[in-house]
């Protein structure tokens, strides 16, 4: 072999090849892509170009299912007999979500309430979430006067599917209600307290339709058991809910 030939060989041999990088720069641009979509915000239920998914992350199905994702908010008005309610919701991440409430029973018993809500169960069609709030019973009328801190712990249960979410709410509410006793003596009024424990088990069945993404209708029956095994009388309930924009 001549010394030219032996020049050309060691030439080539040492030279880089060119096609391992272009690959390597293809496989870089996917993985920056890929994070790009993911660190976007992007919702892993909602397919764009499937009208089946469209709604399932909407802010109506936030709502009655809970548990919104990061970012998302959502806020329900509500009017029925006996119960009207306000609710706001706002996904803070994993699932985790700060929660107000604000429901009165015909203007006369108000109870105002903080919580946060854990979403378990985050599949397309299938959602459960569980909730715990801390509030204030606050009721005053002619025939009775009361007051007292509230807890409550709450299961939620949705099935959305394509524009309509069916859903299930079930809930312990316990109330720490101080009675004030007064009796009237010679040397005046003696006045003593005692702590008493009211009991409310909560359910509701409901239906919420997506209207848009961002405004839906919820109805529903509201099933109060006050102070069990009292007969409570059942309710119903009509909402609007919107939310989700911003994002």
């Amino acid at each position: 072999m001549s010394p030219l030939s032996l020049s050309v060989l060691v030439a080539l041999a040492a030279s880089p090849n060119p096609a391992p990088e272009s690959t390597d720069e293809g496989a870089a641009t996917s993985a920056t892509t890929t994070t790009t979509a993911t660190a976007s915000g992007e919702k892993d239920h909602v397919d764009p170009g499937d009208p089946r998914t469209r709604f399932l992350e909407s802010a109506p199905f936030d709502l009655v299912g809970g548990g919104s994702r990061k970012g998302d908010w959502a806020v329900e008005a509500s009017a029925g007999f006996p119960w009207q309610r306000v609710r706001g919701q706002l996904g803070v991440g994993r699932g985790l979500t700060p929660l107000l409430e604000l429901d009165s029973v015909l203007a006369r018993r108000f109870r105002p309430a903080a919580g946060l809500g854990l979403r378990w169960v985050d599949r397309p069609h299938v959602r459960l979430t569980g909730e715990v709030l801390l509030g204030w019973d606050w009721q005053r009328t002619p025939e009775l006067r009361r007051r007292g801190p509230n807890g409550e712990l709450r299961l939620r249960l949705a099935f959305p599917v394509r524009r309509v979410a069916p859903y299930l709410v079930a809930a312990t509410r316990h109330t720490l209600l101080m009675d004030r006793t007064t009796v009237a003596t010679a040397s005046g009024d003696d006045v003593s307290w005692s702590a008493r424990h009211s009991w409310i088990l909560w359910g509701q069945l409901g239906l919420v339709v997506a209207i848009t993404e961002h405004v839906g209708l919820d109805v529903g029956i509201d099933l109060p058991w006050v102070e069990p095994p009292s007969i409570s009388i059942p309710g119903a309930h009509v909402g609007v809910i919107v939310g989700g924009w911003g994002r």
